[in-house]
Order: structure tokens, then C-alpha cells, then sequence
């Protein structure tokens, strides 16, 4: 019974996975085939790329269940043996750290299936942890990059009811774009979270990159807009994020300057009956 319920949650997380990443790459081709006067070399490019992350997104959905198969017996294990009576305290220590970490790649893992999926998930979203969701799931990518995560978040936060995969989506896009605009000298991401009045609570992300000159940073959230290079952007990243922070009834602000960094505000209302 237990393997045949596995089976049938592997073959969900499978169609969420494929159903998301499908779903961006038939959207892309659609448009494109209704607007053929905006295809050019670099957006074709960026199609085949859209279409090897579908092809990622299916295939991951594999792993991530294969991950989690053995961290769910490493928890179990270890937990039986902290039970047990007479392990030395040097040993229950090691077994407790092994426990701690299994857990969080658990949670990691399940995060990234709830992202992935299709599905809204409702209800209020915990601002710092959706900050600490993606912190985890940047690490290794700043890391990469030369670039030192950091924050300093108000555990005092009013409620705030939005989607919390459509706030991860805005998180992890400012983050991105802070995370490419750093290289290659690498340097400091701060996220920060705030209650801005008791109407409000603001999310603040930071980074020591180049900065935006001011005729650029007046197209910023522009479709089409970009300041990288050919190839390496569509130029909807920002313009996607603005349309999903108005759609949950907040606003987004940007402050910077060259040589000064770049500084992203979201601002979210709170949820009165929260």
C-alpha cells in the first residue's frame, strides 16, 4: 500500500513539474506564433533554452523523489537512535546534527516541489520564511558567483495574505537579477523585511553590484527592457515581477545609481483580518 501511494506521489510530482515548466513554453510559442514580427535571433534562442528547462523540469521531478526516499530513512534512523538508551553524548550529537540537516533538505525539497507546482496555494504566506526559502534555495548559486547572502528580518511581521509561491516567484526573481548583475567580482546580497507602518510590511533586497544608470533605471520594469547582455535575458524578468507584486495588491520601488548598487522594495498590505 505505502509503495503504491510513493508511486502515485512521484507520478504527481512528475506532472506538476512538467505541467509548469510546459506550460511557460507553450505560452512563449503561442504568443510568438501570433507575433512573429518579435521573434529575432536572440529570442529564439531563449525558446530553445525555455525548452531545455522543460525538459529539466520533468527530469528533476525524478530526483528530487529519489532525494527524498533516503532523507526520509536517514530522519527515521536517526531519530530511533537518539531514543535509544546509553548512546554516548558525543554520538547523540552527531546523530542530532545528521537528524537537523536531513530535515531541512526535506523541507528544501518539498519547497521546491510546492514552487514548482501549478496549483495556488492561498491562505497567508510567512514573509520571513519565504525569505529563508529562498536563501536556502540561492545558496549554492551565490556561492558560484562570489556573492555573500545575508539578512536581518522583523520576526514582529504583521499577517499578509498572498500566494506564497507568487511571493517566492517575486523574491527569487529580484534575487537573480541581483545575483548576474555582480559578476564577475561577486559581492553582498541583503534581504531584509520590515513592517513599513501597520499597513504594510516591505521586503528590501540589496546588493553592492554596478548599479543602474539613471536612463536605465527609468525603462527598468519596461517588457522588453534589459541591461544584459545579448543573449542573456528577455527583458521580462522585472516587467513580470512589477504585474505580480500589483496583482497581489502591493507596489515595488527601485533605488541606485553606477558604482552605488541596486535596492528592489516590495511593498505588501497586510491583511486585516489576519
Amino acid at each position: 500500500m505505502k509503495e503504491a501511494q510513493a508511486r502515485h506521489t512521484a507520478g504527481d510530482i512528475n506532472d506538476d513539474l512538467s505541467d509548469a515548466a510546459i506550460g511557460i513554453c507553450t505560452f512563449t510559442e503561442a504568443f510568438f506564433a501570433e507575433n512573429p514580427q518579435k521573434i529575432s535571433p536572440d529570442i529564439l534562442k531563449q525558446l530553445a533554452y525555455n525548452e531545455k528547462m522543460a525538459e529539466l523540469g520533468r527530469i528533476s521531478a525524478g530526483v528530487v523523489h529519489e532525494l527524498n526516499a533516503p532523507l526520509s530513512v536517514i530522519v527515521s534512523a536517526s531519530q530511533m537512535i537518539m531514543r535509544e538508551e546509553g548512546v554516548p553524548e558525543s554520538v547523540r550529537e552527531m546523530i542530532e546534527r545528521i537528524n537537523t540537516e536531513a530535515q531541512r533538505l526535506s523541507q528544501m525539497t518539498r519547497g521546491i516541489l510546492s514552487f514548482s507546482s501549478h496549483e495556488e496555494t492561498g491562505g497567508d504566506a510567512d514573509v520571513n520564511l519565504t525569505v529563508e526559502f529562498v536563501l536556502d534555495f540561492l545558496c549554492y548559486e551565490a556561492a558560484r558567483r562570489g556573492v555573500s547572502l545575508m539578512r536581518n528580518l522583523d520576526h514582529r511581521l504583521p499577517v499578509v495574505r498572498v500566494d506564497s509561491n507568487v511571493l517566492k516567484q517575486i523574491v527569487i526573481n529580484i534575487a537573480m537579477n541581483a545575483l548576474q548583475a555582480m559578476e564577475p567580482e561577486g559581492g553582498r546580497l541583503l534581504v531584509e523585511s520590515s513592517a513599513l507602518d501597520s499597513s504594510e510590511v516591505c521586503i528590501t533586497i540589496s546588493d553592492t553590484g554596478p548599479g543602474i544608470a539613471g536612463e536605465s533605471l527609468a525603462r527598468i520594469f519596461e517588457p522588453y527592457f534589459t541591461t544584459k547582455r545579448p543573449g542573456e535575458g528577455t527583458g521580462l524578468g522585472l516587467f513580470v515581477t512589477r504585474t505580480l507584486v500589483e496583482n497581489l495588491g502591493g507596489r515595488i520601488e527601485v533605488s541606485s545609481a553606477p558604482g552605488e548598487g541596486t535596492s528592489f522594495t516590495v511593498m505588501l498590505p497586510v491583511d486585516e483580518h489576519g
